[in-house]
């Protein structure tokens, strides 16, 4: 009884302390809204709010490596293919349908003809609020999707490579990861993945600042990926104390 009360206590003070930190995102990247004579340092264009939107990025990146190569013991380097699948997933799926010419302007269009912004978009409607709710719904979508396409080349790539181990097994991997940005950087491919260009105009972080008239009354591209991040590493640390985490972590001790 008492070791169930000791983590409920570990469990509120962790989840104080997360709520903690996201007001406080809030109010730093907002504060010139409040006083418009803060330090430049702290204005929301500045580099600080910069690195702290890699710093949540890399975070997420840094704990998910940990469950492979700490828990599981695996010495796995083909997380940057497994990031690029994602985003590129991302970052396709996206962009408006009116500004797939522009982007892929090198290729005549896209091949990909819709865009989950839109199709969301006509059910909500495109102004106001209708359209905030179509653009966070495409991207929470996108995400999801986005993992899933990464997940399911991890499982194919996985089928002859889990048999290597050690030295061999990083070998492998990163050569998988370097198969994969040469692909996505083939020209017969640029009608999907653009080729070695840049896709632009998906929603990124900044996207979520609440704006009215054209002016921001609310800043949340710092929360947002803050928010992500969390919500990820709590997933991963509830998937390392189940069941199936156990047994990842057996795979350390015995392979």
């Amino acid at each position: 009884m008492l070791k169930k009360e000791t983590n409920k206590n570990k469990s509120f003070r962790l989840w104080l302390a997360i709520a903690g930190v996201l007001l406080l995102v809030i109010l730093l990247e907002n504060l010139s809204l409040i006083l418009p004579s803060v330090p430049r340092v702290l204005m929301p264009t500045s580099q600080l709010f910069t690195v702290l939107k890699k710093a949540a990025v890399y975070s997420l990146v840094a704990v998910s490596m940990n469950l492979l190569n700490g828990f599981t013991g695996l010495f796995s380097l083909g997380q940057a293919g497994f990031m690029l699948l994602g985003a590129y997933t991302y970052a396709i799926l996206t962009v408006p349908v009116s500004a797939k010419d522009q982007v892929y302007y090198l290729y005549g269009g896209s091949a990909v003809k819709f865009s989950l912004q839109d199709t969301i978009g006509r059910l909500f409607g495109t102004e106001g609020a209708g359209g905030a709710i179509s653009m966070v719904l495409a991207v929470i979508i996108a995400i999801i999707l986005a993992g899933c396409v990464a997940a399911l080349f991890a499982y194919l790539i996985g089928l002859p490579v889990l048999r290597l181990k050690s030295d061999y097994l990083a070998i492998a991997t990163l050569g998988f990861a370097e198969i994969l940005r040469a692909i996505f950087q083939w020209q017969a491919l640029g009608p999907v993945t653009n080729g070695a260009n840049m896709i632009k105009n998906f929603p990124t972080f900044s996207s979520f600042n609440i704006k009215v008239g054209g002016s921001t009354v609310l800043y949340l591209s710092t929360f947002v990926p803050f928010v992500i991040a969390i919500v990820c590493i709590v997933i991963i640390v509830m998937l390392i104390n189940s069941t199936y985490g156990r047994a990842l972590k057996a795979i350390r001790d015995d392979e």
